[in-house]
């Protein structure tokens, strides 16, 4: 008797606990109701996503503000719509565990007509199926139902969806982005990456520098400790926060006794490119490398012992360890001529290039969505990710070289520049290369990152690196 009389206390509490939860009652509809701990799912939620798709934009900061309050994340900030009336009146709306679009906006009162009708009006802009729990939007209400609907747009816009007429316009707003230009002064002790985190500056600069400079220093082997630099770069900000990757400006870097420059500079074709100070092309027919890699782990051999066969044989090309799924780039450009999977190789691509040179790229997980056979690749473009399909005892990525037919070793490549600035262009160039090394001979020795000069964008939204911001 008493085992059931503890039985029925614990339902007993469960249900009253259930009832504080609002549990027991209809669904409210009312904008002033707090949100219901559970979820009432429908045949319409699928319609406009669930938990599980992956973001498709960046939207405000989640917080933990209550349903109904004035959010603060976006006070001051006014609508630039025309003929829209300025909304003071925001509320925060978080999405919940297990809770699509849909359900959270039915949780916040809306009808199912008005939802529907804004999922419409954003379907050009982005995929509200793809909300995760946490993103939030603001919502300003009216007698009529819903006013407007503001979120975020990855970290450079945010949309806002107001009520036209019988239904919604969705407009997209750029935010003002402003140009830091900073620089920084560094010496290797460990790694590149750890110089420029001590002073201060960007980490993922690195990776630039090392695409800049690639084919005069070895940036996984021929850095030594004392080795320094003076970097000048640009971040783009919008409310203190970066948007966007920074931009290397200007580069001197001294390893083993000698200096390597690099300037930022537009090319023939309007596009961004690197040059020395005497105007040459840093960049070559080829990229240095096809991924971005952790370390080599085994290069160009005409004799090694195969880690899956146990015999040796020739190992024509090198070996680049990174995660798996790494993209993998083609390292010139050229034309596709094969793209299948090989019971050694796995899957792999082989692009012909110009000047009687191939390419190959072995053991990918898998290929570029819509790659084929006869496609025509750009330098840079993806074209796979690394995995360990065929004869691989580990994810890395076998890239290989030929020309004119036979295999070449990838690392050791002669290769002749892109084209170098123009007679015509000269004059403006050693003018930039003047204005960037005035600025860089100003950095202090003992400072870290110092801020140089601040500029908004001129067209907000777009990017900066089409065009050439001194």
């Amino acid at each position: 008797m008493q085992r059931y009389l503890r039985l029925l206390l614990g339902l007993a509490i469960l249900a009253a606990f259930y009832w504080r939860l609002g549990g027991f009652g209809p669904v409210s509809t009312s904008a002033e109701a707090p949100a219901p701990a559970t979820v009432v799912v429908d045949s319409l939620s699928a319609a406009v996503g669930g938990p599980d798709d992956g973001p498709a934009f960046g939207f405000l900061p989640a917080g933990p503000a209550p349903q109904g309050t004035r959010s603060e994340s976006m006070e001051g900030a006014e609508p630039l719509v025309p003929g829209l009336p300025s909304i003071t009146d925001w509320e925060d709306l978080t999405i919940g565990r297990n809770e699509s679009f849909y359900v959270a906006l039915r949780r916040a009162g809306l009808e199912h007509a008005q939802i529907m009708a804004v999922v419409a009006a954003c379907e050009e802009h982005t995929d509200l199926r793809r909300v995760r729990r946490g993103d939030t939007f603001l919502l300003a209400r009216d007698e009529q139902g819903l006013r407007a609907l503001r979120f975020d747009v990855g970290s450079e816009s945010y949309l806002i969806v107001h009520r036209e007429g019988d239904g919604f316009q969705a407009e997209r707003i750029h935010y003002p982005i402003q140009r830091v230009v900073k620089a920084a002064r560094g010496q290797i002790r460990t790694n590149l990456f750890d110089a420029l985190q001590e002073e201060g500056a960007d980490p993922s600069l690195a990776d630039q520098m090392a695409e800049i400079l690639g084919w005069n220093i070895d940036f996984f082997r021929d850095l030594r400790k004392g080795d320094e630099f003076v970097l000048l770069y640009a971040e783009f900000v919008h409310d203190q926060h970066s948007v966007r990757d920074p931009q290397v400006l200007a580069v001197h870097f001294r390893n083993r006794g000698h200096e390597y420059r690099a300037y930022r500079y537009q090319n023939e074709l309007g596009l961004p490119a690197y040059y020395d100070e005497n105007g040459q092309s840093l960049e070559k027919q080829f990229l240095r490398a096809p991924l971005k890699f952790t370390r080599i782990s085994s290069g160009f051999s005409y004799r090694r012992l195969h880690p899956v066969t146990k015999r040796y044989r020739p190992h024509w090309g090198v070996d680049y360890v990174a995660p798996r799924g790494t993209p993998i780039f083609a390292t010139a450009a050229g034309r596709v001529v094969e793209k299948k999977r090989d019971r050694a190789s796995g899957n792999f691509v082989g692009i012909r290039h110009g000047n009687g040179y191939e390419s190959f790229y072995l053991h990918l997980q898998g290929f570029a969505r819509g790659l084929k056979v006869g496609d025509t690749v750009e330098q840079g473009e993806v074209i796979g990710f690394l995995g360990d399909t065929g004869w691989a005892t580990a994810p890395h990525l076998d890239y290989r070289i030929k020309k004119n037919g036979k295999w070449v070793n990838p690392r050791k490549l002669d290769l002749p520049p892109a084209e170098p600035v123009g007679e015509d262009r000269l004059p403006e160039f050693r003018a930039t290369v003047a204005a960037y090394d005035a600025q860089i001979e100003a950095v202090p020795v003992l400072a870290r990152a110092v801020e140089l000069e601040r500029s908004l964008a001129e067209v907000p939204g777009t990017d900066p690196s089409t065009a050439d911001l001194r």
